[in-house]
């Protein structure tokens, strides 16, 4: 089933490739949800964290941990808006850094998949080629 947003950005950042399968590319895009790393920063530790939703009845968004595995639900084409959450861990509290919103969508192609990147707002201080950069990682 094509799960597609009916609001998607009409202007794209950008728009890629990625040497995978469209099933390959669901299961990265499936384990990436929800995950966390935690580095040094200047003003102490940041935690970096990426939430993913999926579109559904082409009007809203719903997390994959609310939805059976990808590879076995989607076809075709599927929308996503990803989340990337920055916070400064501090002894008495979290601070929010930044948040970076994209929505994705992916494309079967057969052997590759296309991958088209558009970023809510101005705001944060990532761009659609640290997405694709994080997309290509997972997928390796």
């Amino acid at each position: 089933m094509r799960r597609i947003y009916y609001r998607f950005p009409q202007s794209i950042d950008l728009d890629f490739e990625i040497a995978r399968p469209f099933r390959d590319v669901l299961a990265c895009i499936g384990r990436l949800s929800n995950t966390h790393n935690t580095r040094r920063g200047p003003d102490g530790l940041i935690k970096e964290r990426i939430v993913i939703q999926i579109a559904e009845g082409r009007t809203r968004f719903l997390d994959l941990d609310r939805l059976a595995p990808l590879e076995e639900t989607v076809a075709e084409t599927a929308d996503f808006r990803i989340d990337l959450q920055k916070t400064l861990l501090t002894p008495e509290k979290r601070l929010p850094v930044s948040e970076n919103v994209f929505y994705l969508r992916i494309v079967d192609k057969g052997a590759v998949t296309e991958c088209y990147v558009a970023k809510e707002g101005s705001h944060g201080d990532l761009d659609a080629i640290d997405l694709r950069t994080i997309l290509k990682g997972a997928c390796e």
